[in-house]
């Protein structure tokens, strides 16, 4: 099937912009999450759309309290306070500072009674033919599924891993999709065969279907420890008018839990919603986000919107000047462009997905019927009607990583193997460079606990004594310990490890995205003969919808 697609400049009378920003406490509320919404601001200034209404919902609103983690880059390395804390314990914390939030333009808490009244104001005002952007940054939970009826744990999320320590990686399977529910035929005893295959299909189909998880229990975090699944973000969408285009972008781990919210009530099961949604997210919903730093410094931030705002406005976080992308030549950027270029270009963990992904998992399939398409049919096949955002992702990536095959599927699973066959070796030297510093922490503290045995406890007077009125005693006994450069070599090696391993964990990442696009590709070839026509135009609406400019 090949989709057409024609999006006028503009096909609303205004435009609406709701964000929705910050952590559920002042500890998990990084600057990250605010300078987030301050690069959406320049870019709305910077695309001339800064004169649109913008509500902004960020962490406790105006409260004068403060709600917001950072970095100091003041405090050295062999601080005093740190140094206690690295080798004695506990060191939580003892890195960042707080402050109050500084979003100008902020209306409110971003909590659900706050959202829940915002969006009631707004579907009395919004017009049909308005159209409302909705952007979330944030974080994200993910449902916790129970076991399948087989007694086996189901593809998705098992915890609800909420927040992920700095720079973490993880690596995790990605939503393999399911068939759509095959038509009966009614009519002659050769229809009536046919119907006898298609329902052993549609038996496997259901049963694949109900040993997966849906994500609608997926949530964002919100200030005060609240939450909001897929399910009740949904329905507060449906609130809105019934023909208003909302176009999402979702930025918080398990994001793509929320591209549900084309569905009636966020669940598949239900079928398509007929308010017209789509939704761009940072990660698929069984994995992770990259974000969320307490570090001030944005030249190193690396997440989804910042290849995603940077692809729009043509200028990066640091106000330098890039290419924005044209894939298909029409002389404008549109958002589903700035989403292939996100996916093309971000060094991070994350597996961009969109809400057509979503609708291709639940209404197609690569198996359970003969003659369908897979990643591993002929990359000639696979491309030979792509649009030319697939097409500039599935070729920028083959070309990044050498791969040229006709089975590009293939290529793409030798190469994640030999990529984490190499990413294991760097993980035992992590791990071995991560027991040294902890042997030589110990030997440090073993010493201080001989001189003084209440170190321990960071409260204890004489510890405040030392603190205040010794400090120097106390340094030299930490930095002249002969431990002491041997816990610095290792801490050294041990980044520079580091840095190998993340720079595996990428490669495999980015080869997952180009299986993912791969795997979309086949899904789309393999609608027509999976689906009615009517599912087709949805399809088509969906696509028209990821197709506009912001």
């Amino acid at each position: 099937m090949i989709l057409t697609v024609t999006v006028p400049h503009q096909l609303w009378a205004a435009d609406h912009f709701l964000t929705i920003g910050g952590g559920p406490t002042p500890e998990s509320n990084q600057v990250s999450l605010e300078n987030n919404v301050l690069y959406f601001l320049r870019t709305l200034s910077q695309l001339g759309r800064d004169g649109e209404e913008h509500l902004i919902l960020f962490a406790d609103g105006t409260a004068p309290e403060a709600d917001l983690q950072f970095q100091n880059p003041d405090r050295g390395p062999e601080e005093l306070h740190r140094l206690l804390a690295e080798i004695v314990g506990p060191s939580s914390g003892i890195r960042f500072d707080y402050r109050t939030s500084e979003v100008p333009g902020v209306v409110g808490a971003a909590d659900p009674g706050t959202i829940d009244q915002t969006l009631k104001d707004l579907s009395q005002r919004l017009k049909s033919d308005d159209r409302l952007v909705l952007y979330f940054t944030g974080h994200g939970g993910r449902e916790r599924p129970s076991r399948s009826p087989r007694g086996r744990r189901p593809t998705a999320a098992i915890a609800d891993d909420d927040e992920k320590s700095e720079g973490e990686t993880l690596e995790a399977k990605e939503d393999d999709g399911s068939d759509k529910d095959m038509e009966e035929d009614e009519a002659s005893d050769e229809k009536l065969e046919k119907k006898d295959d298609k329902s052993d299909s549609e038996s496997k189909s259901n049963d694949r279907r109900s040993n997966r998880p849906s994500f609608t229990g997926n949530h964002i975090h919100l200030w005060d420890h609240k939450t909001m699944t897929v399910k009740s973000w949904t329905e507060k969408l449906d609130e809105l008018p019934r023909d208003m285009p909302v176009v999402a972008v979702m930025v918080q781990c398990y994001s793509g839990g929320f591209g549900n919210l084309i569905f009636r009530g966020g669940d598949p099961k239900n079928g398509m919603s007929d308010h017209p949604r789509c939704g761009f997210f940072s990660t698929v919903p069984d994995r992770v986000a990259a974000g969320c730093t307490p570090n001030i410094n944005q030249a190193e931030y690396r997440e989804y919107s910042s290849y995603f705002w940077e692809a729009l406005s043509g200028t990066t976080r640091t106000g330098e000047v890039t290419l924005a992308p044209d894939f298909d030549n029409d002389g404008r950027t549109s958002l589903l462009e700035a989403h292939a270029y996100t996916a093309l270009n971000a060094d991070t963990i994350d597996i961009p997905t969109r809400t057509s992904d979503f609708f291709l998992r639940e209404y197609s399939t690569t198996d359970g019927k003969k003659d369908l398409v897979t990643i591993h049919s002929p990359i000639d096949v696979l491309l030979a009607t792509a649009d030319p955002c697939e097409r500039a992702v599935i070729e920028g990536l083959s070309q990044r990583y050498d791969l040229t095959g006709s089975d590009r599927g293939k290529d793409i699973e030798e190469a994640i193997k030999a990529k984490q066959k190499e990413k294991r070796e760097v993980d035992g030297e992590v791990r071995k460079h991560q027991q040294t510093m902890g042997r030589k922490r110990n030997e440090i503290k073993s010493t201080l606990k001989e001189r003084w045995p209440e170190i321990t406890n960071p409260w204890h007077p004489r510890v405040t004594f030392l603190l205040t009125q010794e400090p120097d005693q106390l340094r030299s006994l930490i930095l002249e310990h002969d431990a002491y450069d041997e816990l610095a070599k290792a801490r050294e090696e041990l980044d520079s490890v580091e840095t190998k391993q993340e720079e595996y964990q990428l490669d495999i990442v980015k080869l997952e995205r180009l299986k993912f696009w791969l795997e979309r590709r086949a899904l789309l070839l393999n609608l027509p003969t999976v689906a009615d026509e009517s599912t087709q135009q949805q399809l088509e609406q969906l696509v028209q919808l990821e197709s506009q400019p912001l």
